[in-house]
């Protein structure tokens, strides 16, 4: 029976799934896409490198590791917050490197440092970053695109742990079970990678959304007038009914800087956009549960959910018991007393 080496079983899935991200064109495709080429390409310089074991496929390999977690940071960090900044991002492959022309900084463990440093920051900058309210998604997709972010940074921190194994196999035993340790963990971590970035992929937006130069207003604009403007809007044109609804897309509705807005609505409110949002959806959906028959799904569906289950767990926190409990005390109530 011919055996197959596990990179090359991880390659052949990598190379079909970005056949099938072709095939399909869904919004926002080119980034998984080239992501997952990324990968495939590195998978199968993994199997190779064990086949073959030549001085450039280690070089190859160590140079792909290196800007795996880079690929990564850019796959899931907005492109208004990481211009500019490429070639700081550069700096660790080039450091990489380095340590193929200067051997002795690889038996000084330079390099094994530096590979599982890489990935171990980069993966904590994810899970910093994902504590930011995302500008271009919708607030109805933010719970999953950030979820899909702080699963890559949680992924980036076990690919540093597989380089410490590594490093550690190498000098207590001779890198025998090394192969067995690059084999399975990459067959777990790159697809895994891939996923989250399809993911994410899907909670944005079709068409990025920019903010008009022409509308926009200073820094300097006062809070209150911004947060007024903001309530004078929901009022006029109930714009939380939008499922698409994001914080870019109310910035620019407003004339203010996205940053601006989202400071002045948590200063006001206490509480992020995400939520006050969810607020103005959920007192929508408690008028129409007393003034219509209509289903609960149909109601949370105008109002601008898309799933019940978030619904229900922001009405609950909202009003403190569910939307059939709440529509059932209201009958309840108008219902009118008999005694005897």
């Amino acid at each position: 029976m011919l055996a197959v080496p596990l990179p090359y079983i991880a390659t052949l899935i990598l190379v079909m799934t970005a056949i099938v991200i072709v095939i399909r064109r869904d919004q926002n495709w080119h980034k998984p896409f080239a992501f997952t080429v990324f990968c495939a390409v590195m998978t199968c310089i993994v199997g190779l490198r064990w086949t073959f074991d030549l001085a450039a496929l280690r070089f190859i390999q160590t140079i792909l590791a290196a800007c795996l977690p880079i690929a990564a940071w850019y796959g899931f960090v907005e492109q208004s917050s990481r211009r500019g900044r490429l070639i700081w991002h550069l700096c660790g492959p080039a450091m990489v490197i380095a340590c193929a022309f200067f051997p002795y900084l690889i038996s000084f463990g330079v390099l094994d440092v530096l590979l599982a440093t890489l990935p171990a920051g980069y993966g904590v900058c994810l899970l910093i970053h994902s504590l930011r309210l995302p500008q271009s998604v919708s607030f109805n997709r933010v719970s999953l695109f950030v979820l899909s972010e702080r699963t890559a940074g949680s992924l980036l921190l076990y690919s540093a742990l597989i380089d410490v194994l590594i490093a550690w196999d190498f000098s207590l035993a001779s890198g025998e079970h090394v192969r067995a340790i690059v084999s399975v963990s990459y067959l777990l971590l790159i697809p895994a990678l891939v996923v989250t970035m399809i993911i994410a992929s899907y909670q944005l937006p079709a068409s990025k959304e920019q903010v008009s130069k022409k509308a926009q207003v200073t820094e300097n604009d006062v809070e209150s007038e911004v947060v007024e403007s903001f309530k004078a809007l929901m009022d006029a044109e109930a714009l939380f009914t939008d499922p698409d609804l994001s914080l870019i897309r109310l910035a620019r509705k407003l004339g203010v800087p996205s940053r601006s807005f989202s400071s002045a609505i948590n200063a006001h409110y206490g509480q992020n956009i995400s939520r006050v949002i969810n607020e103005y959806r959920i007192e929508y959906a408690k008028k129409r549960l007393l003034s219509s028959d209509d289903t609960i799904m149909d109601i949370l569906l105008s109002a601008g959910f898309y799933t019940k289950s978030n619904f229900n767990r922001e009405f609950s926190r909202v009003v403190g018991q569910t939307p059939s409990a709440y529509r059932k005390g209201a009958v309840n109530e108008k219902q009118p007393i008999i005694t005897g």
